[in-house]
């Protein structure tokens, strides 16, 4: 007899072996993204690259945003082949859904229906992609009915700006992005990177204007990319508080990280916040309060008598109301990270933790479930909350709390992450998580994902894109793609037909990423540096260090040849793999510095000496690839503060300088410890 764990897990497994789609494909050559719900393929001739030469309208069709191929073609009701039709229609020949469309190509003409201009839109995306492939593997498009739908109708990414800003045209470059993989929705975190009007303070010097923000809002909705904004209240609020002006709304006067909940001024300054965030992207549909992570609230004079009576879980309640409401007298809905309730029935660690049985779970439930019930009129019944969680998410925990949400009428949505916070790459490939997550989702009838991007240690937002996408493929169609499967269709869809060999590209650099990251975690003194009146000490100290080191010396050689060869054979997306090249050069100068001083760690004077040597030229490698790192980051972001920006120095990684130097913190505490020591030995 299986026990509850077991058969637990036996019953999801089932529940994903069911969701593996069959049914006929394309021709490899055709790689989409995401994958469509239906493909049947017919008799007869298809449709070649450049047979296409007129569009034609239906009756109330707007021609959609179209991309580079389709964008050329002029418009002509009367020519009868080489012609691509739009039309909308009602019936039953179409998905129910509003995004929905198909997607007829026949001798040498085209025709997509849908029932609105959203559908005709995803219709037209799907399209370019195909004539990209033709025109990139000179294949004919087969003739071939797609029948097209998406999984969850709310499919968002975030953008989070907290710690740098890039250029506006690429934000403007990222929604045609998104656009392209059918995401219909951001959730753009300010903090302090929006001009404010009502609280000029609050807003950084170099910040986006309202103007400049409501400018991409209209262009992304064209693209029917819904922008709502993020700004965090109770909790995350140092870019408020870190002023002076604000100090009388802090929870504890010695700590900004929190705004009492009871204070009037919080909800002055909040609700101003909020309009200008709502004016900077208007006619959009969402309102993210924040609301996560919100310690050691309850304690000021004017918090305790409620902390006493209703908990700490009944002041967040109490914040969360005051700011749903106000979101829904401005026509907004309010979305909100749900962890503090959680937190205080004592069911949130759970939720995340993979050694948490059934059993356990269940117990877990039994004692927290009644002190959610026992609050539940206060859960405002217009919000959103955000189940987030960046594993695979399969505990089970996690799931009773996405079914209390159901039972308890209340709505939710889940978040996952396109990558782990490290400066430089994720250290985990994250396709599978983000699948995981967000089949489950669909798997338990949830509508809405959010596919976060936190800027905690800053890394480049092109290192996002590939869980951002991963999370448009699962998203629109869940179950339909095994992970190798969508491997390939990234490497396609992102840089060409040439360039699917790299299935392995991505898991190499992470590996080498890592080493990177947890070596720059030590302190100069638990480094150290070769004894060589003791030989061998530092060696042993460092063994399995120099054993990584060694293996990503190894890697390093594949990558940095696959990424020069990518960069001539690929048809787009260069500038990726022009930062992936100058990351990769420049994280290998660690293990190459570990090696090097392997080398010292020696009583052979001559292999002492050609240690010496490969240590300087490490050195020098770093300075020369630091510095094309930065040249390759200012071409899409800003790198550096104005002087005269408020400092707001916090624990995240990112939050520790003002300019990129945060990501060499450790090189720069370390590296003149080992010059000092190389003049030392007379080198």
């Amino acid at each position: 007899m299986l026990s509850k764990n077991k058969l637990f897990m036996v019953v999801f497994a089932c529940v994903t072996i069911s969701i593996v789609a069959t049914g006929e494909t394309l021709p490899k050559q055709f790689q989409l993204i995401p994958q469509p719900q239906e493909i049947s393929l017919q008799e007869g001739a298809g449709l070649q690259y450049t047979v296409l030469r007129t569009i034609k309208q239906g009756d109330n069709v707007t021609r959609p945003i179209m991309g580079d191929i389709l964008s050329v073609l002029p418009q002509n009701d009367t020519i009868d082949s080489g012609v691509l039709s739009l039309q909308l229609v009602t019936d039953s020949t179409v998905p129910k859904s509003a995004e929905g469309y198909v997607l007829v190509i026949k001798n040498g003409s085209a025709t997509i229906s849908a029932r609105n201009q959203a559908g005709l839109f995803y219709g037209c995306q799907t399209l370019e992609q195909l004539l990209e492939d033709a025109r990139d593997t000179n294949a004919a498009i087969p003739a071939c009915t797609i029948t097209d739908w998406p999984a969850l109708t709310y499919r968002s990414v975030h953008f989070d700006v907290k710690h740098h800003l890039d250029t506006m045209k690429y934000y403007y470059d990222s929604i045609d992005r998104l656009a392209r993989y059918k995401i219909n929705a951001v959730i753009f975190e300010f903090e302090d990177k929006l001009r404010y009007r009502r609280q000029p303070l609050v807003g950084a010097p170099q910040a986006i204007s309202i103007s400049e923000m409501a400018a991409l809002t209209e262009y992304a909705r064209r693209r029917h990319i819904d922008i709502s904004p993020l700004v965090q209240g109770l909790g995350h609020a140092t870019f408020i508080l870190k002023h002076h002006a604000y100090e009388h709304l802090r929870e504890n006067p010695d700590e900004k990280w929190s705004f009492c909940p009871l204070a009037e001024g919080t909800y002055q300054v909040l609700f101003d916040l909020y309009r200008d965030a709502m004016e900077a992207t208007p006619h959009s549909r969402y309102l993210h309060v924040g609301g996560d992570e919100v310690y050691g609230i309850g304690k000021c004079y004017r918090c305790k008598e409620m902390a006493e009576k209703e908990g700490v879980l009944g002041l967040n309640l109490y914040w969360l109301n005051r700011v749903c409401e106000f979101a829904q007298q401005h026509g907004r809905i309010p979305i909100f990270w749900d962890d503090m309730p959680l937190q205080h029935a004592g069911l949130y660690r759970s939720t995340h933790d993979d050694n948490t049985t059934v059993q356990e779970a269940t117990e877990l439930w039994e004692k927290g479930r009644p002190i959610l019930n026992s609050m539940i009129e206060k859960f405002p019944k217009n919000c959103v909350y955000m189940r987030w969680n960046y594993t695979l998410a399969r505990q089970p925990s996690n799931i009773m709390a996405l079914d209390w949400y159901r039972d308890s009428g209340l709505k939710a949505m889940i978040a996952t992450a396109a990558q782990t916070t490290s400066p430089l790459l994720p250290t985990d490939d994250r396709a599978n998580v983000i699948k995981s997550f967000v089949e489950l989702a669909w798997e338990r009838g949830i509508t809405g994902m959010l596919c976060t991007a936190w800027d905690d240690a800053s890394p480049h937002m092109e290192t996002y894109w590939r869980g951002l996408i991963a999370s448009a493929e699962f998203s629109w169609a869940a179950g339909k793609r095994t992970l190798p499967q969508y491997e390939v269709a990234y490497l396609q869809r992102s840089f060409g037909p040439e360039c699917i060999y790299a299935v392995e590209l991505y898991k190499q650099l992470f590996q080498i990423s890592d080493l990177y990251t947890t070596f720059w975690r030590l302190k100069p003194e638990d480094i150290g540096l070769p004894d060589l009146e003791n030989p061998g000490t530092w060696s042993d100290k460092h063994k399995e260090r120099l054993t990584k080191a060694s293996q990503s010396a190894k890697l390093y050689k594949q990558t940095s040849e696959q990424l020069a060869d990518m960069s001539k054979k690929a048809c787009r997306n260069r500038y990726h793999l022009e930062l992936l090249t100058a990351i990769n050069d420049f994280q290998i100068t660690t293990a190459n510095l570990i090696l090097a001083l392997g080398q010292c760690d020696t009583n052979d004077p001559t292999k002492c000496k050609t240690g010496f040597k490969a240590v300087q030229t490490t050195m020098e490698e770093f300075e020369i690839t630091w510095k094309k790192l930065q040249k390759v980051y200012a071409r899409r972001r800003f790198i550096a503060y104005p002087e005269n920006y408020v400092k707001d120095h916090y624990f995240h990684y990112a939050s520790t300088r003002e300019d990129m130097s945060f990501m060499i913190l450790g090189q720069q505490a370390y590296h003149p410890k080992v010059r000092k020591w190389l003049i030392k030995q007379s080198y």
